[in-house]
């Protein structure tokens, strides 16, 4: 072979493996955005590597793939490999961030986030700082952060979720009214956004609204155990009366619940409160609160209210109160008049007046 047919081979090799990196690409992306076929996907670009091993690119879009498959450790390792090779890809520390903040590591996913905009990253990288900034407390922050990603973005229905649980962790009912109605209009059978909606409702005092939400949101997905139960358990914050009837219908529902479900222990010690279990009670709430739920204050709430049952009322307030501070819906103090004994009445008083 001459020097001029090798040369031209050599050409051809690498035109042929340029092209089928390119299509590669766009194989996997549609693996991911819209099949969903996440270990497809991350196999896929594994073989792709292959070919181009200095490829930072390939590794981002791997990362990409385990971030579908929940495999966050794997996701962080080749954004690392990412950033060895090019460390001013903004996509390496928005894919870091979002693996970061999958482990619940939130302070390294908000350093991560940081980077990603400084080098002029997408609203997503606005989007995960929010994400961090909200699970670490700083609601307003993260409202800022949100309306920057959805500015950015605002086709993108999660972000509408998070921004609006920003907006009712600060008591701004009426803005997260306004999120969940959009998401309804954007997807009419968005039964979280009703359940949601419904709650926020209730917060404003606006009983029939709620509840009409809550019952919708229960009647389009009946299969939602949750849901039905926390439909049941707001009307006893509403309508505080316990009776055989009702305690065996939420017992129906609690048995239902699977414990992979995050409110398993929240129903099952609100359950054990009823029966006037008040320790078991107590320790189901407190796996509850040990999860660590973003709404934990309920948990905190219904912890008061076990305590307050049986007559620990220091304990009581200081769970409740840390509960109002968390951002509790004021509608849930109704449920005060659970606590029917008379030795009760003055710690009830003392809610009543707030």
């Amino acid at each position: 072979m001459n020097i001029t047919s090798f040369i031209n081979t050599i050409v051809y090799i690498l035109c042929s493996v340029s092209i089928l990196i390119f299509m590669g690409q766009g194989i996997g992306y549609c693996l991911i955005r819209y099949l969903k076929k996440y270990q497809w996907a991350a196999s896929y670009y594994t073989l792709l590597l292959k070919m181009a091993p200095a490829s930072s690119t390939m590794y981002i879009n791997r990362s990409w793939a385990w971030l579908g498959a929940r495999k966050f450790e794997l996701a962080i390792k080749d954004c690392n490999q990412a950033l060895a090779l090019n460390g001013n890809m903004s996509m390496s520390y928005v894919n870091r961030s979002a693996a970061l903040l999958g482990l619940k590591r939130y302070h390294e996913a908000l350093q991560d986030a940081n980077y990603a905009i400084l080098l002029k990253g997408k609203g997503v990288a606005y989007y995960n700082r929010g994400m961090a900034l909200m699970h670490l407390g700083e609601f307003e922050r993260a409202l800022l952060d949100f309306d920057r990603a959805i500015k950015q973005r605002p086709n993108l229905l999660d972000q509408y979720y998070v921004r609006a649980a920003c907006s009712t962790k600060l008591k701004y009912y009426q803005a997260a009214i306004e999120d969940y109605t959009r998401l309804i209009k954007f997807d009419p059978r968005a039964w979280n956004a009703y359940h949601n909606r419904g709650i926020a409702y209730l917060s404003l005092n606006n009983i029939e609204q709620g509840l009409a939400d809550l019952v919708a949101c229960c009647q389009g997905d009946p299969k939602n155990i949750d849901h039905l139960l926390v439909l049941e358990w707001y009307q006893f914050c509403i309508d505080p009366q316990v009776t055989a009837e009702r305690i065996e219908y939420f017992e129906h529902l609690a048995l239902l619940v699977s414990e992979k479900v995050p409110g398993f222990h929240l129903h099952a010690g609100i359950l054990y409160l009823l029966q006037g279990q008040y320790e078991a009670a107590l320790n189901k709430f407190e796996l509850y609160i040990d999860q660590g739920q973003f709404f934990s204050e309920s948990g905190y709430f219904w912890s008061g209210m076990a305590c307050a049952a049986s007559g620990r009322y220091p304990e009581a307030h200081r769970m409740i109160d840390h509960a109002l501070q968390q951002g509790l819906p004021p509608f849930f103090l109704n449920a005060l008049a659970l606590l029917n004994n008379e030795k009760h009445t003055a710690f009830i008083a003392q809610y009543r007046l707030k």
